[in-house]
């Protein structure tokens, strides 16, 4: 835009001085053939007195039609003793008001220049004293001064729709060059986003423009590595996870074979290997936990978008957790979505979702307490919404739920947990372009609205 913007003004003062420069140039012919005419016309008058030869030469001249030629005589009392135009009747305003009509000096002898508004027009004139003491005036406005401004407004015009045609073809080719190559780094970055396909990589990129190409290069040595990073950190996970998960997994079993051998054991010893059992089931799903969060802050989930009707989703979650909620002594209620109320989302994710927000619900709620879970068509999204009567969020730790590991101070006293399942609807929520709002008063129960796209 800068430089369009300095390519018109240097165009414009470009035109502006050509155009004084050819004006300039033709009155100086004009001035030229005016002293001519004045002084082969003086001579003239100096030998003939009468004017009759000064008419007859200047009737026997040809001008061409645009050529406006001017020859007035004035006696030593400034009255007009002989004029003659061409073309005919042309008046100069100077004249006509007097100011040399014997009313007032007489010319001074010089070039002048004067101005025809009616033919947008200057005409120089040349005043000579013959020896007699009378004023010879003659004045000349030729065509080429109006021809030289005709061909600078054609030239211009020419130029102008030239440089536009070869402007606008050159920036179709210059942004074909350039654009491609972008839109193929914008169109791969998008898919990648959108699959998680992060680690089958990209097409090469490439173009004609040296610093593009490059660019296109560094893109594709990006994506290679930060595939090869993510593919060794999968690797890692899983590598941990494994770790892990056998010696739990052979601890829980062993707690197993001495509670299911061993009958006569002390009660106390007994309240050991069930908390044993307990926090080895705790500790797997908190590692799974774990990893998903991992993978799913990594920005590259993989979703599979699907029509899901939000009455199966609704009943899905009143059998998971209607047994957790009665056994321990809390109400727990689904109110019935609108029936055909369809929701376009990844089935298992969202599922996560919800039963990550009824859980920390049934979890945080006291014995007696009350969980509903509602769905809603709300314009055009769906509204999921799970309200408790639990122990509230405080307003200070309702911004900091969300962030991974974090515990409030209630929830630490409350129940054991890793504080992973808020940040894991939160990164589920934004993976389909839905929001989470939470409401809590901090002291008596919690709301949390999820919205989704319809």
């Amino acid at each position: 835009m800068g430089y369009l913007l300095v390519y018109v003004v240097c165009a414009i003062i470009l035109y502006f001085f050509m155009k004084w420069k050819f004006t300039q140039t033709a009155r100086q012919f004009d001035q030229q053939d005016a002293v001519a005419e004045c002084e082969e016309l003086i001579e003239r008058l100096n030998d003939n007195a009468s004017g009759n030869m000064l008419a007859e030469a200047v009737t026997m001249e040809r001008y061409p039609p645009s050529t406006i030629f001017i020859v007035r005589v004035l006696n030593t009392r400034g009255q007009v003793e002989y004029t003659l135009t061409w073309p005919d009747k042309i008046d100069i305003p100077e004249w006509e008001k007097g100011r040399w009509n014997g009313q007032g000096e007489l010319p001074k002898p010089g070039l002048s220049e004067f101005v025809l508004k009616g033919y947008n027009r200057s005409i120089q004139v040349q005043t000579a004293q013959a020896n007699d003491g009378r004023i010879l005036q003659v004045g000349k406005g030729s065509f080429l001064e109006m021809d030289n401004r005709s061909m600078l407004k054609n030239t211009l015009i020419i130029f102008a729709i030239v440089s536009t045609v070869f402007s606008l073809i050159s920036a179709i080719v210059l942004i074909a060059l350039t654009l491609r190559p972008i839109h193929r780094i914008t169109r791969a970055m998008t898919q990648i986003i959108e699959t998680g396909a992060f680690e089958e990589g990209t097409e090469p990129v490439k173009s004609p423009i040296a610093e593009l190409d490059r660019l296109g290069q560094l893109f594709t040595i990006m994506t290679e590595k930060y595939a090869n990073l993510i593919r060794a950190m999968r690797q890692t996970m899983d590598h941990v996870a494994h770790d892990f998960r056998t010696p739990l997994t052979r601890i829980r079993g062993s707690a197993e074979i001495a509670l299911g051998h061993f009958t006569e054991l002390p009660p106390d010893v007994t309240e050991a290997l069930a908390d044993i059992i307990e926090d080895c089931d705790r500790s797997k799903l908190q590692l799974q936990n774990l990893m998903d969060a991992r993978e799913m802050e990594s920005g590259f989930v993989k979703l599979n978008i699907q029509p899901i009707n939000a009455t199966y989703l609704m009943t899905e979650m009143t059998d998971l957790y209607g047994m957790v909620a009665e056994e321990k002594g809390i109400h727990f209620t689904t109110v019935t979505p609108p029936a055909g109320l369809t929701i376009h989302a990844d089935r298992s994710r969202l599922a996560r979702a919800l039963g990550n927000l009824v859980d920390n619900a049934i979890k945080y709620t006291p014995r007696g307490g009350s969980v509903v879970l509602s769905c809603k068509k709300a314009g055009d999204s769906v509204q999921f919404t799970v309200s408790d009567t639990g122990i509230g969020i405080p307003p200070a730790e309702q911004e900091l739920v969300w962030q991974r590991l974090f515990r409030g101070k209630k929830a630490q006293e409350s129940e054991k947990g890793l504080g992973l399942g808020l940040n894991i609807v939160q990164i589920i929520t934004q993976a389909h372009h839905g929001t989470i709002q939470l409401k809590s008063d901090g002291i008596h129960g919690t709301t949390f609205i999820l919205t989704l796209p319809g």
